[in-house]
């Protein structure tokens, strides 16, 4: 067997005996396409990167309809997005349950959302927060809204009560939106698309809940917030499923936004590749493997939270906080243990890079 027949081999072992080569080479073929639609510096050679590596990593995605995976590029191209990286956005293969075939949904995420929000120019920050039962936090509307929210860190913070997003603007002033826990609840049943066909909701609703709840206060804080174009445009184009690959074509106008019955495959948001855990089944609950660990120490450090003499005691604190895990050293922690921690840290920084 040639080289080139082994990997090949490879390949197809590990997207389920599906070969990627047919949609690989023709996101390959379309990179002067997605160039000529792309914001100006933005390099299609670097998203065409992104999406191959998507192409591996994310099982199911292979086993999707070619036009659906190219129209969900497309629209990143057009917006400026890195798929998979970053936390702009995801290409999340979704089970077609009335076609009887796998579909490409785009999920921008919140971490691209704000990227997009900064493209007005008239954004000094933005950031979305959850808050816990134990927290102190404390709204006021009226001639001058204020909001205080200060997280009770070292003690049982509780459950989430609430979760809210802040935008300051450029040149003074500030907006937020607060929405209750069973407010968003309530959101949650309304607008999720990945439901089975008895209604009940699945997927990144389910599994990434609180992402899902900071993207959706950011959602509706838009609407009080002077809009980029980009921003206007992956609102209406986020969570939906693209056919058309016309680079002239409007995002907003060639999605469609059907409700899908089946199974989700990949997280919607979360950590950066280096990061996050692959794609595909949950993780085992057999012990914490190396790659993990050194996922591990590499957020410890760059959140400071490694480098003293108190270093164990402060990750079972976080661990706890964060992760909700009862840990006192790493060692303890299970493949999926570890993965939802590294799921956490990234979150909280993101928050720390956002403040």
């Amino acid at each position: 067997m040639t080289n080139a027949a082994a990997a090949a081999l490879a390949t197809r072992r590990e997207n389920g005996g599906v070969a990627t080569s047919s949609i690989s080479d023709r996101i390959r073929s379309m990179e002067s396409q997605f160039q000529a639609a792309m914001p100006k510096g933005a390099e299609a050679v670097q998203l065409v990167r992104d999406a191959l590596t998507a192409m591996r990593m994310t099982k199911n995605l292979a086993r999707c309809e070619e036009t659906s995976v190219l129209g969900s590029l497309m629209t990143c191209a057009q917006l400026g997005l890195r798929p998979g990286v970053l936390g702009h956005a995801w290409l999340l293969p979704f089970w077609d349950g009335k076609n009887k075939g796998y579909k490409a949904q785009l999920v921008i995420g919140y971490q691209g959302l704000i990227e997009l929000a900064h493209r007005s120019g008239k954004i000094q920050s933005l950031i979305a927060r959850t808050v816990y039962a134990n927290d102190e936090f404390d709204v006021e509307y009226g001639l001058a809204d204020t909001l205080k929210h200060k997280p009770n860190l070292f003690e049982d913070r509780g459950d989430p009560i609430a979760y809210y997003a802040v935008v300051k603007f450029v040149g003074g002033g500030h907006a937020f939106f607060v929405m209750s826990h069973r407010d968003m609840l309530k959101y949650r049943d309304k607008n999720a698309t990945a439901k089975n066909k008895d209604g009940k909701v699945f997927g990144p609703w389910v599994d990434h809940f609180e992402g899902m709840a900071h993207k959706s206060v950011v959602r509706q804080l838009a609407k009080y917030m002077p809009k980029s174009t980009e921003l206007a445009v992956a609102l209406a184009a986020d969570d939906g499923v693209r056919v058309d690959i016309n680079p002239g074509t409007d995002p907003a106008e060639a999605t469609d936004h059907p409700v899908f019955e089946g199974e989700v495959i990949d997280p919607v948001s979360g950590p950066p590749a280096a990061d996050r855990p692959v794609s595909g089944p949950p993780a085992a609950p057999g012990p914490i493997q190396p790659q993990q660990k050194a996922a591990l120490t590499r957020l410890w450090t760059k959140l400071g939270y490694a480098g003293d003499d108190n270093h164990a005691a402060r990750m079972a604190i976080v661990a706890k906080e964060l992760g909700g895990l009862s840990v006192e050293s790493t060692d303890e922690l299970t493949q999926a243990d570890a993965d939802q921690l590294i799921r956490a840290l990234n979150r909280a920084s993101e928050q720390q890079a956002d403040a």
